[in-house]
């Protein structure tokens, strides 16, 4: 049975600029090289109530918060939850049974965390899982903004155990993950490189299964037979040595090759699933490292962003002038302007600009 998968990020302000560029498909260059931008039409809105991430989002906070108190500049202004399955469950499913199954799990959110304060639901259908990033504003019962309380251990736990539960009542046939795993939640690279890995293993699996079945098809086909049947003798020179028919020496060869290309198989397969196993292991080590990496690369964007935004201001109060948008658009501290497509003589004007712009 197919499994729901439930992944949430924390996204300080900072971050939703870039996220939302990536997640309304705002650009046609993409790092993620998963997503087929000639199928980026086939994506669609559940919930849409912000054209630009940052700003809207911070407006509804501002708006709605019980506190008159502003926000900090480094709280949790959105957790992003990745709703999804495997490709087997969505394999034999038409359009409107993909976008039932986004809409109960959207529902169940919206049930438990405040429909209002869902800003955003995005189904991607051009990348190779079928997947939807689902924004919700952490505002607890009294609207204080507080994603430590609202999406701590227990809340988390909750919606391991409940979501699973609410869509089997509706029909979908999906199991939760491993329960009581000390496992932590990947970033989006992270997650995508363990699943190609657990792809890779799993067809090794499916090899190593079918070779197992068809040696054990030739055993069946032998059907065992009583020793005390086959006639033997023992010889008038040496008693240690017996004759018996053709028809049975050739059987009784026949056996004895068989066993030993199963026994030889079972042998080759053991060691096969023992490599599997550690390479699993390995890229397990390999995704934490990468966590690792990720979250220092982060933290290295968030300063870069911090200089780069210094520095504008600095101009702007001295000089009176700014950086380049296509610079604070790369960097993520601006949303990209939409005009029409340069012509390559204008792309050629410009290139100068270009090489020294920063690219984060």
């Amino acid at each position: 049975m197919s499994m729901v998968v439930a992944r949430m990020q924390k996204m300080k302000a900072p971050n939703l600029i870039g996220l939302g560029n990536h997640t309304q498909r705002k650009t046609d260059n993409h790092s993620n090289k998963d997503i087929d931008v000639s199928r980026s039409y086939l994506n669609y809105d559940l919930v849409n109530r912000t054209d630009n991430y940052k700003t809207d989002i911070q407006q509804f906070i501002n708006d709605n918060k019980s506190s008159s108190r502003a926000v900090r500049k480094d709280a949790v202004l959105i957790n992003e939850w990745i709703i999804t399955s495997d490709n087997h469950f969505f394999k034999d499913k038409d359009d409107k049974e993909i976008k039932d199954f986004f809409e109960q799990s959207k529902d169940y959110f919206a049930e438990k965390f405040g429909d209002e304060n869902i800003r955003y639901a995005q189904v991607h259908l051009d990348e190779t899982t079928p997947h939807m990033h689902l924004g919700i504003v952490p505002f607890n019962a009294e609207n204080k903004l507080s994603a430590k309380t609202v999406f701590n251990r227990q809340a988390l736990q909750a919606v391991q155990d409940e979501l699973p539960t609410y869509l089997q009542e509706r029909g979908f046939n999906l199991e939760r993950g491993e329960k009581g795993s000390e496992r932590k939640n990947l970033s989006v690279p992270e997650y995508k490189a363990m699943r190609e890995d657990l792809k890779k293993i799993e067809t090794e699996k499916q090899k190593t299964q079918a070779k197992l079945a068809d040696t054990k098809k030739q055993l069946d086909k032998i059907k065992p037979r009583d020793n005390k049947k086959i006639a033997s003798k023992p010889t008038l020179l040496n008693k240690n040595k017996i004759t018996v028919d053709k028809s049975d020496l050739a059987d009784l060869e026949q056996r004895a090759v068989t066993s030993d290309a199963y026994n030889f198989e079972k042998i080759h397969l053991e060691v096969e699933n023992h490599s599997l196993r550690n390479d699993l292991i390995e890229a397990k080590g390999h995704n934490y490292e990468l966590k690792k990496e990720n979250e220092r690369l982060q933290k290295l964007v968030g300063t870069l962003q911090g200089i780069i935004r210094n520095v504008d201001e600095f101009l702007h109060k001295k000089l009176g002038i700014n950086l380049p948008d296509k610079w604070l658009e790369r960097a993520g501290l601006k949303e990209p302007s939409k005009k029409a497509p340069e012509s390559s003589q204008e792309l050629d004007r410009h290139k100068s600009d270009e090489l020294g712009g920063p690219h984060l």
